[in-house]
C-alpha cells in the first residue's frame, strides 16, 4: 500500500477514534445553586430545617455525580451577587442561565424547600438550558418530616426526574433492606396493610416525636396508612398534666381517649372531658386546646380523614 495513502488512512482513524471518544465520554455539565427555605409554618427557620436545607445541594451534587455528570461551581458571591431576594433566581431562568454560563456549564438547577406544614416540605428544582436560557424542567418531590434518610429520598426521587430529561442514566440506590419504622412521627410508616391488632403499649410501636408545635413530650405512632395520604390512624401519646396549645387540623378528626383523662374544647364550644372508651369528633379546621390531667399519662387514638397537618391558631400560646 502506498505509504502516504496508508498514513493518510491512519490520520483519519485517528480524527474518528477522537470524535467517538469525545461523543461517548463527554460528561453533561451542570451547575447547582444553594438550596433556599420557603417556610410558610408558625414557627419558620429553626436550625434544624435551616441545616436540613443547606445540606440538599450536596446531597443533590453527590448523586447527579455518581451518575456521571459533571457538577460545575459557581462561585458564592458571584451568585449573591446575582440574587435580586428570596426566589428571584427561581423565578427569573435567564439571570440563572447567566451565572452558569460564567461558569462553564451547560445547565443550572436552582432549588427550595417549600415547608407548608410541619410533617411535610417539597424539594423543588428548576432545570435551565444555558444556551437559550430556557426552563426545561420544574420538578418537585415530596418529603416527611426533616430526617436526613428521607430527605435524601426525596434528592433521589429529584434526580430521577433531572436525569429523565437530559442523559437518563441515573440509576438510584435500591430500597434499604431494613425494617422497621422511622423515629420520627411524620416520617412514620403504619404496619403493613393486613389485618392486625395493636395495643397503645405494644412493643411494635414505633414512637416518634409530635411536630414542634407541640410542647416537648408528645410522641405520636402510626397504627395504620399513611400521614400523607387520606385515611391514617395514628395514636397521640402525652404525659400527666400537659397542655396541648390551640391548633387546628385541614383534616377532620375521629377520636377515641384509650387511657388516662383528657380536656378538650373547641373554640366557641363547652369543654369536654374524655376518659377510657369516649368518643370525640373534630370537624375541619376548628380550633381546639387539649389538656391531660393528672390521671394521665394520656393515649388517644385519632383516624384522620385527609392528609395530616396541624396548625397553631393565631391566639395560640406555646
Amino acid at each position: 500500500m502506498n505509504p502516504r495513502k496508508n498514513a493518510g488512512l491512519r490520520h483519519l482513524f485517528g480524527v474518528f477514534l477522537c470524535l467517538f471518544s469525545v461523543g461517548v465520554f463527554a460528561e453533561t455539565s451542570i451547575a447547582i445553586l444553594d438550596f433556599e427555605l420557603n417556610d410558610l409554618t408558625l414557627a419558620p427557620g429553626i436550625p434544624a430545617e435551616i441545616e436540613r436545607t443547606a445540606g440538599i445541594k450536596a446531597m443533590l451534587e453527590g448523586e447527579l455525580k455518581r451518575a456521571g455528570y459533571k457538577i460545575i461551581a459557581v462561585d458564592l458571591d458571584t451568585q449573591r451577587e446575582a440574587n435580586g431576594g428570596f426566589g428571584y433566581l427561581f423565578d427569573h431562568s435567564d439571570i440563572a442561565a447567566e451565572l452558569a454560563k460564567k461558569a462553564g456549564a451547560e445547565y443550572i438547577l436552582v432549588g427550595r424547600l417549600h415547608k407548608p406544614s410541619f410533617l411535610f416540605a417539597y424539594i423543588m428544582g428548576h432545570l435551565v438550558r444555558v444556551s437559550d436560557g430556557q426552563l426545561v424542567g420544574d420538578y418537585i418531590s415530596e418529603t416527611k418530616g426533616g430526617d436526613k434518610k428521607l430527605t435524601l429520598k426525596g434528592v433521589e426521587s429529584l434526580a430521577v426526574k433531572i436525569d429523565k430529561d437530559l442523559d437518563n442514566i441515573y440509576t438510584p440506590p435500591p430500597p434499604s433492606k431494613t425494617t422497621g419504622l422511622a423515629n420520627t412521627s411524620a416520617a412514620a410508616e403504619a404496619p403493613s396493610d393486613k389485618p392486625h391488632t395493636l395495643a397503645f403499649d405494644d412493643a411494635q410501636l414505633k414512637w416518634g416525636s409530635c411536630p414542634p408545635l407541640f410542647p416537648k413530650g408528645c410522641e405520636i405512632a402510626v397504627l395504620h396508612g399513611d400521614l400523607a395520604k387520606r385515611n391514617a390512624d395514628v395514636f397521640l401519646k402525652v404525659p400527666t398534666n400537659y397542655a396541648i396549645p390551640t391548633h387546628w387540623h385541614s383534616s377532620a378528626e375521629r377520636m377515641v381517649l384509650v387511657s388516662g383523662e383528657l380536656r378538650i374544647e373547641y373554640t366557641g364550644h363547652s369543654p369536654s372531658v374524655l376518659k377510657p372508651g369516649t368518643y370525640a369528633y373534630g370537624p375541619i379546621k376548628a380550633p381546639h386546646k387539649a389538656a391531660c390531667t393528672d390521671s394521665g399519662p394520656c393515649v388517644l387514638f385519632i383516624a384522620f380523614e385527609s392528609p395530616v397537618d396541624a396548625h397553631l391558631a393565631e391566639d395560640s400560646q406555646k
